[in-house]
């Protein structure tokens, strides 16, 4: 028996059960393989929130819709919710993950959903990841982690199944574009969305817009030849739409790059 095959063994035994749903990789296939165990007697719940890219949530719910799998959106405001995460700690992931979990259970209760899973995989156990530790207070049920799945297994396995997804690169919310300390507000999470989406537009399907210090843009792209021929027009929108300072990244994109600060941290403590 195959991990997914265990994984799919374990689900038959529980009678109602909630994903949280992203409409990422990982949670795709989660939402996947349980609905295809439990049908009806499974339900996804999406968050829509000003940390998100709106284009994902819109995503989200035509995932669902592929799949089949019943999907409620829950509008929520991080930074109404807890004022101590617009502070932008390091534990900023933890502090999200216990309003979202809160939030989570309300409506598992309201739906008499008994546990609720989510996405996380074993290879997210490698990086700096406090939100893993506030859905195990909660009682979430991280069950690629339990079955020792990697990334790269997932996307395999998504692979396989024809999931549109298995291509898809990590999903991360918008305040990972911000360094730790830098207040996350409105408007800034707005510019990087704003500046990722003009990105994609031109093509650059994988990207990241840091913001840092005195309105200065990072842009993170793969393609850093085909970003030099397009300086010009990169340079004049991103500046148009509030940014002083508009630098590339001669590293290119890197998921969780700004990580690297509390790594960093911990060696010099």
């Amino acid at each position: 028996m195959d991990k997914f095959d265990a994984l799919k063994k374990v689900v038959r035994d529980r009678e109602k059960m909630g994903v949280l749903f992203s409409g990422g990789l990982d949670s795709t296939l989660l939402a996947r393989l349980v609905y295809d165990v439990l049908g009806k007697n499974v339900r996804a719940l999406t968050f829509y929130s000003p940390i998100i890219h709106r284009e994902e949530a819109a995503e989200a719910r035509m995932l669902a819709e592929l799949i089949g799998i019943p999907c409620d959106v829950v509008s929520i405001d991080e930074m109404e919710e807890d004022p101590a995460f617009s502070s932008n700690r390091p534990d900023r992931c933890y502090t999200c993950r216990k309003i979202r979990n809160r939030i989570a259970w309300s409506w598992a209760r309201e739906h008499g959903i008994t546990l609720i899973a989510d996405g996380m995989n074993a290879s997210d156990l490698g990086d700096y990841r406090p939100g893993i530790r506030a859905s195990q207070e909660d009682g979430i049920w991280q069950p690629f982690v339990e079955f020792g799945i990697t990334k790269d297994e997932i996307r395999e396995y998504s692979r396989q199944m024809g999931l549109p997804t298995w291509e898809k690169s990590n999903t991360v919310c918008l305040c990972s574009r911000i360094p730790f300390g830098m207040e996350i507000t409105r408007e800034r999470l707005r510019k990087v969305e704003e500046a990722e989406s003009f990105l994609k537009r031109l093509g650059f399907a994988v990207c990241r817009v840091r913001y840092f210090p005195l309105e200065t843009a990072v842009v993170e792209i793969e393609e850093l030849e085909r970003a030099l021929a397009h300086k010009d027009l990169i340079v004049a929108n991103l500046r148009e739409m509030g940014f002083l300072f508009v630098t590339l990244d001669l590293e290119g994109f890197s998921s969780g790059k700004l990580n690297r600060s509390v790594r960093q941290a911990g060696k010099d403590s």
